[in-house]
């Protein structure tokens, strides 16, 4: 838990604000401990070692801090929806743990429609529907026959998500499909992955479960200099490794992928995040499929998202993460 500086009211660690006074939480105030997968007596990895010995056991995760709660289903006993960012505030508090934003005494309105804004030129032929976090769907915004961008500055549907550059995305129809493109946003764009269906990882691979974020590394085989062998510890074949990302070009703890591959979730697997409540029990896993290391949800509640790499064409239906908003491509 985290104490307010100001009003002594106790927080959750994921808390960005305090719920009682509205003030921001200091972020070195609390130091979690997580329960690692099976028995270990050894002490965790710090998260700033980049990867674990070879023969140690796997330690536990570190959530990363970074990611903003995507719009998906809340935790349970959670009250009303922040209007602001949407996010479960119990009923008794005056301010959002994760924006900040001041409450209304009572049950929470539900938020007014966003406007739908104008497409960026020409008729209209596809459309992004907001997602809201209990399911439904919400405000649309338009996407023209040519090239439309999407961002904070493009309409007041995005005005309000900090998450979200300026202009974040663009989406071009180009024959009978249509390209979304990153415009070197700061934290991306994710396509949802269908269930059991493998998508193949690249070095520097980035996805999402949950509020964590990762990216898949191959690891380099070392290099003789000057005809010397380097010294290791023991490689048995691994695939590569994740890194938890805690900002644009920060890591924190890391974990190798054996040849099995291993899984990843909040109750069980290889690497498991117990307080991150949009993680299921067991979420996704890393494996190899006899061509290439993939990335495969194994049926999470709230789905396991990849980040695309420059650019990638949509089907109609595909879900996407971009700041803290889910969206539904149609087109």
């Amino acid at each position: 838990m985290i104490v307010c500086p100001r009003c002594s009211k106790e927080n959750q660690d994921h808390y960005k604000f305090c719920l009682g006074c509205g003030a921001e939480l200091p972020r070195d105030a609390a130091k979690k401990e997580f329960v690692a997968p099976t028995a270990n007596t050894d002490p965790p990895v710090a998260s700033a070692v980049p990867m674990p010995p070879a023969s140690a056991p796997r330690p536990a995760p570190v959530p990363a801090v970074s990611a903003p709660a995507p719009a998906m289903a809340p935790a349970p006993g959670a009250g009303n929806n922040c209007p602001a960012c949407g996010n479960p505030v119990p009923t008794d508090f005056k301010f959002c743990g994760t924006c900040g934003h001041r409450m209304d005494a009572g049950p929470t309105p539900a938020p007014a429609p966003a406007p739908v804004a104008a497409p960026a030129s020409g008729p209209a032929r596809g459309k992004l529907v907001v997602i809201n976090p209990d399911g439904t769907e919400g405000s649309s915004f338009p996407l023209s026959a040519g090239t439309t961008q999407v961002g904070r500055s493009a309409a007041e549907l995005f005005a309000a998500d900090a998450y979200l550059s300026p202009v974040h995305a663009s989406f071009t129809f180009q024959g009978s499909g249509c390209v979304v493109r990153d415009e070197d946003s700061l934290n991306g764009v994710y396509i949802k992955l269908e269930r059991d269906q493998p998508v193949a990882l690249s070095h520097g691979s980035i996805f999402r479960i949950g509020q964590e974020i990762a990216r898949f590394e191959l690891v380099p085989e070392p290099a003789e200099q000057g005809g010397v062998q380097p010294m290791g510890s023991p490689n048995p074949g691994y695939l590569g490794r994740i890194s938890l990302v805690i900002g644009r070009d920060t890591t924190a703890n890391a974990f190798t992928v054996p040849p099995d591959g291993l899984h990843l979730g909040r109750e069980r697997g290889d690497v498991i995040f117990p307080d991150d409540g949009y993680v299921s029990g067991l979420h996704c896993r890393i494996h190899h499929d006899g061509r290439s290391v993939v990335l495969t949800d194994v049926g999470s509640s709230n789905g396991t998202f990849l980040r695309i790499q420059g650019e990638a064409e949509l089907q109609g239906g595909e879900l996407l993460l971009m700041g803290q908003q889910l969206f539904r491509f149609e087109g």
